[in-house]
């Protein structure tokens, strides 16, 4: 699948899918939790700050980052030293991806004029903070981010972990690298221009029922000159404009009625065939879309997703889908799902948050 809205360098050698190692999935015999963890962004002192309110405990408990452990906060290679201290997982972020196109463009030049030379192109390019993460990570913490999966599942809990979103509908192994990581939304091409048609529709057959109406008047006021007929008792006249204004409006309601049918039928959309996934809030969320195909699944295919990415929603829990995105960075919280095992069978789940402070550093 290729969306072509995004000029980056092939994603040669990334790893798109890995499994979650069956050691770490949580079951009422090992007694072993996942800890989620939202959008960390360089936050040292909050993920401490969360792993000390759960009780974490590396023996038992295993961390998944949801991508963006590093940029924006104070102490990204920290972060991701403590990352690999406690043996976490984690999936590639768009700031990851962006560090690490950071850092292959810096470690293919040589010299004092080439340190120059990236400064000002970083700067012209609006990535100097890619290139001073870049620049801060060593080596082993650079191999370890790029050796990171874009998709991590957990097929045993049908449970996927991504940074950003996955498009509904479409296999793992046909995900877009770039939409998985930085997707808010997905538009509808073909379902818009046609809405755009059916809308200019409307206003043709609105200017049409204007003008129908005038011309009704415009009789009216010549019957009444001819005929001095006092207003109102010109019953023929009352029924032809009435009988054209129902025309008009038939039509009208007919055109609005298939715009209805096509977004909310049950049947297969074709105007719903392309898509394309944006890193903005203009299209339809992808998890609502996520929810509502996971809804008409049998229970054994249906699929969960946890993500981050999303600060300006929030936490979000739906069905199908939790956002764990609670922009610590901004001075919100820091947001981790814990997962567990239950008695009962199947898995539960459980939300912890800590405040962080804007400016800890």
């Amino acid at each position: 699948m290729s969306y072509g809205m995004y000029n980056r360098p092939s994603y040669d050698g990334i790893d798109l899918i890995r499994n979650l190692p069956s050691e770490y999935i949580p079951t009422a015999k090992n007694g072993r939790r996942l800890v989620v963890v939202g959008d960390i962004h360089g936050m040292l002192d909050p993920f401490e700050k969360l792993l000390k309110k759960i009780e974490f405990d590396p023996e038992t408990d295993h961390v998944i980052a949801v991508g963006d452990m590093i940029n924006k906060g104070p102490k990204s290679s920290e972060v991701i030293a403590r990352l690999m201290e406690i043996k976490a997982s984690a999936v590639r972020g768009n700031h990851e991806d962006r560090v690490i196109l950071a850092w292959r463009g810096l470690s293919s030049q040589q010299g004092v004029a080439a340190y120059l030379d990236s400064e000002n192109a970083a700067r012209h390019r609006g990535e100097e903070e890619d290139l001073k993460t870049a620049r801060s990570l060593t080596e082993p913490q650079m191999a370890w981010l790029k050796k990171l999966p874009v998709i991590l599942s957990a097929e045993p809990m049908a449970l996927y972990f991504v940074h950003a979103g996955l498009v509904p509908g479409v296999p793992l192994p046909q995900q877009d690298a770039w939409a998985v990581m930085n997707m808010r939304t997905l538009r509808f091409p073909r379902e818009e221009f046609r809405k755009k048609e059916i809308e200019k529709k409307l206003q043709q057959v609105e200017k049409q029922r204007q003008k129908e109406l005038e011309k009704a008047q415009e009789a009216a006021q010549a019957q009444v000159k001819r005929s001095f007929v006092p207003e109102g008792k010109d019953a023929n006249l009352h029924a032809r404009v009435a009988r054209a204004e129902t025309a008009e409006l038939d039509s009208a309601s007919t055109v609005s009625s298939t715009d209805e049918d096509i977004v909310d039928s049950g049947h297969t959309n074709p105007d719903r065939d392309v898509w394309l996934p944006i890193d903005g809030h203009q299209g339809e969320r992808w998890t609502k879309l996520w929810n509502r195909a996971q809804k008409k699944l049998r229970g054994p295919d249906r699929r969960s997703v946890i993500y981050g990415h999303d600060a300006k929603m929030g936490y979000q829990e739906d069905s199908y889908t939790f956002g764990l995105d609670s922009g610590c960075v901004k001075g919100n919280a820091l947001t981790a799902l814990v997962v567990q095992a239950s008695n009962e069978g199947g898995w539960k789940h459980s939300t912890h948050q800590v405040t962080c402070k804007k400016g800890w550093w």
